[in-house]
Formats: structure tokens, C-alpha cells, sequence
């Protein structure tokens, strides 16, 4: 079948939907349309998918100014050399509820010391072995005072307390965050870990260090988090940021760094109490895991008119194909490496630049955004494995088409050559494979 018109559908359908959601979000047609985030060895055993949890949402209205928190402040006791320092100063207000809390003393060693907000939460903290210092190894609430108690004891046994208040922030606007793979699917090996946030992310440095990705493979695979282009994800919507993790080196061999086959991963997002930038604050926190299944590689070489499928490095079908007719503008495939993102038992296909709408096609496969699929298409069998005569699509036959359909699963990548059409890029919706290591790198915040 054919492509869908640019102008009609636009870039973007609204949002990226993936093989795990229920229903489509659009009908479309055929088309052509210096830190470095280093994985931790964790035993398969620890690497299961944790639960997702939410904070509550924040039904005041508050301030999204700046912290006002003086860095530190420093208290003398008379009468003594002892000194008592906080850190923010005590008397803050506006403070960044993940910003650790810290008391130190000198000329003295700490007894206990406690942090308890108005809410009645203690928040939990480790005195250092010299006894000398004292840090909070919690979070804070927004919106909260906290009260410091606490003593402090000279060298000649002489005890002093310890107490002072500080007050975090209270948002205007706290943003959510939500990831695209499902607590406990199982992807291909080219998903990249995408994090899309219900705003604009201007403070993308914070943002990144409160992300986290561990893999059970090990200092074997490396990446980071790359920030895609933002952009009004939904018709009407906010401006929304994206940021994505995908590998950077790999074992696998060849070219690409796609995930090995079998490895499990957590994704750690620590994002409230996180300054997000003009006002936004992080919401809630999550945590999700997923484990990356077979190695499924589709090669789709227009030139041969065949549709090749490897299977952990091993041709396992050989199917003959139709791709877009690249003699007529706009026919053509896209060149590159798409990624399995949608399937369908049946789909229509619409593009009014070539004349139709609400063709029905079976077995239909999504591999970009711009409505190329991979899908069933009678209509062209006397051209499968001949000649390239589609409008962009991968067209097959039956039961060919049921059969690749029946095998793939979202993040397979489906490399796509000698089409004589554009090459993918940022136009695209998923279009992480089309940078180098060394430029997906250059796209970190940090």
C-alpha cells in the first residue's frame, strides 16, 4: 500500500504507542516518508522488574522559586570551642526535598540527632564513624518544615544541644513521568528506554542524574540517556521532553551496539523533589524492569526484493517481498534501522496523495511512525520477490505475512537498504540508529 500524506497526518502520530497497549492512536497508511551512564553488574536474580510506585499528586498551589537556602550556616557555642554547622543553613526555606541535609561538628562528637517534618515523618540519616557529622539518607516532602534535635558533646563531657528548622519547597507545578515499556515485557534488541516527561525539561542535567539504568550484563554494555528534540507529543498538548537510553557498546557483534539477547534491566527514575526548570518540579518516582528476548534481526534489502529474518545470528525465513517504487517521488522505503513499534491483525491504510483510504490490510507490522508497515498485501503477489511496487510498505504474501507477524516484538530492528528512498532521521519518530556512539553521547545533558 501507499504513504501517508505529511501534510495531512503530520510527523508524529500522538505519542508512541507500542506492541504492549490496547488500541491504536491513529489510523495511518504506508509511507516513506562528557558523563557517560555506565551499567552495573546485578544477578539476574536481583534484576527483576520492580513494582511502579507513585507519589500522590500535590493539590496545593505553592512557590517554584529557586531554593533560598543559604548554603550553610555556622553556630559557635559560648563558653566553648565547639562549633556546629548545617548544611542548608538552619532557617531555609524553599529547600530541594532531595538535596541531602547535612549537621556537622567541631571541636566535639554528635549524639543522636533527628530530622522530623511537621507531617510527623522522621527522615532517616547515618552518623560517620568519627562521630563528627551527621547526613540524612532520605528524601524529603515538599511543603514540609523540619525540625532538627539533637546533641553535641565537647571534650571535656559538656553537652550541647542541637536544633533549628529548615522548610522545603511548595510547587506550583510538578511534572510526571512515564516510561514506554511495560514493568516486566519483554522487548527486542534495538528498544531503546524512552522517558517521556508531561512537560518541557529546561534543567536536563538534574533531570539525568536522577535516572538510572543497571543491566545483568555487566560492564559489557554501556550507554546514556540522549535528549530527543521536544515536542507537542499530543494534538493540542503541552511541548513535552523525551529523553532515551540505548546502548553504546555491546558484545554483539557487528556495527550496531543492540542489546544482547537475554539480558534483564532496571530502569531507577528518582525524580521527586528534582528542579525540573521554570517552576516544573519531578512528581513521582518509578522503578520498572524488562528483559531484552531473542535476538531478532530483519534484513530488508529492497535491492534483492527479499525480506530476510535472523534469529541469534541465523537465517530462519527467506520471504519475497514488495517495497515502495522508488521511480515514483514520495514511493520509495525509507532507508535505516526501523524498530518494530505496532502490530495489528488487521489495519486500514489511508493516503489521499495516491487516491485511497480505508484499505483494509492484514498481519500489519509497524516499523515508523511516518505509516510504513510490513503487512499483507494480495494485490501485489505477481511483484513479490520481482520487483518493488508498493507505496512504501513491505508488502508479502499469505501465509508469509501471518507468519513474520506471529514472530516479531517491539524494539526488533528491521534494517532497511538500497530502497533509492530518503534515509531516516529526525522526521522519524524513533529514530535512535541513526547516530554513532560517539554522537549519541554528545546528546547527554551532563
Amino acid at each position: 500500500m501507499g504513504k501517508r500524506s505529511a501534510a495531512l497526518f503530520g510527523r508524529r502520530t500522538a505519542g508512541i504507542t507500542v506492541l504492549f497497549a490496547a488500541a491504536a492512536l491513529i489510523v495511518s497508511a504506508c509511507s516513506s516518508g562528557s558523563v557517560e551512564t555506565v551499567t552495573v553488574t546485578v544477578p539476574s536474580s536481583q534484576a527483576q522488574a520492580q513494582p511502579t510506585v507513585a507519589a500522590p499528586e500535590l493539590t496545593s498551589a505553592g512557590s517554584s522559586a529557586p531554593s533560598t537556602a543559604e548554603s550553610s550556616s555556622t553556630q559557635t557555642v559560648a563558653g566553648s570551642n565547639v562549633r556546629i554547622t548545617a548544611k542548608p543553613a538552619f532557617g531555609s526555606k524553599n529547600v530541594p526535598p532531595n538535596d541531602p541535609v547535612t549537621i556537622t561538628v567541631f571541636a566535639a562528637t554528635l549524639g543522636d540527632v533527628t530530622l522530623k517534618g511537621n507531617d510527623g515523618r522522621v527522615i532517616a540519616g547515618k552518623i560517620a564513624s568519627d562521630k563528627g557529622s551527621w547526613t540524612s539518607t532520605q528524601r524529603m516532602a515538599y511543603n514540609t518544615t523540619y525540625t532538627f534535635t539533637g546533641t553535641a558533646t565537647s571534650a571535656d563531657g559538656k553537652t550541647t544541644k542541637i536544633s533549628g528548622k529548615i522548610s522545603t519547597v511548595n510547587p506550583k507545578s510538578t511534572e510526571r513521568a512515564s516510561i514506554q515499556i511495560p514493568d516486566g515485557a519483554t522487548v527486542g534488541v534495538g528498544a531503546p528506554i524512552i522517558i517521556t516527561f508531561s512537560g518541557k525539561v529546561t534543567n536536563r542535567a538534574a533531570a539525568e542524574k536522577a535516572l538510572t539504568v543497571t543491566t545483568s550484563a555487566g560492564s559489557a554494555v554501556q550507554g546514556n540517556w540522549a535528549w530527543m528534540q521536544d515536542e507537542q507529543i499530543q494534538a493540542n498538548g503541552p511541548v513535552q521532553s523525551q529523553v532515551h537510553w540505548r546502548p553504546t557498546k555491546s558484545p554483539v557483534t557487528g556495527a550496531t551496539p543492540f542489546w544482547p539477547k537475554d539480558t534483564k534491566v532496571t530502569v531507577q527514575a528518582n525524580l521527586r523533589g528534582v528542579d525540573l526548570g521554570d517552576g516544573q518540579w519531578g512528581r513521582a518516582d518509578f522503578t520498572s524492569g524488562f528483559t531484552v528476548g531473542r535476538s531478532q534481526i530483519v534484513i530488508a534489502n529492497a535491492s534483492t526484493h527479499r525480506l530476510i529474518i535472523t534469529v541469534d545470528g541465523l537465517v530462519t525465513k527467506n520471504y519475497a517481498v514488495s517495497y515502495g517504487k522508488e521511480s515514483v517521488p514520495g514511493r520509495a522505503t525509507v532507508t535505516g534501522i526501523h524498530l518494530v513499534t505496532e502490530k495489528y491483525p488487521t489495519f486500514k491504510m489511508c493516503n489521499p496523495q495516491f487516491d485511497y483510504c480505508n484499505a483494509l490490510e492484514k498481519w500489519a507490522v509497524r516499523i515508523n511512525n511516518n505509516g510504513e508497515f510490513i503487512h499483507e498485501n494480495l494485490k501485489a503477489a505477481a511483484a513479490f520477490g520481482i520487483a518493488n511496487v508498493s507505496h512504501g510498505c513491505i508488502n508479502m504474501g499469505e501465509p508469509d505475512a501471518q507468519d513474520y507477524y506471529n514472530s516479531a516484538i517491539y524494539g526488533d530492528p528491521v534494517v532497511v537498504t538500497n530502497t533509492g528512498g530518503p534515509a531516516m532521521s529526525e522526521k522519524d519518530a524513533v529514530y535512535d540508529w541513526i547516530y554513532s556512539p560517539t554522537d549519541w553521547q554528545a546528546l547527554s545533558a551532563l
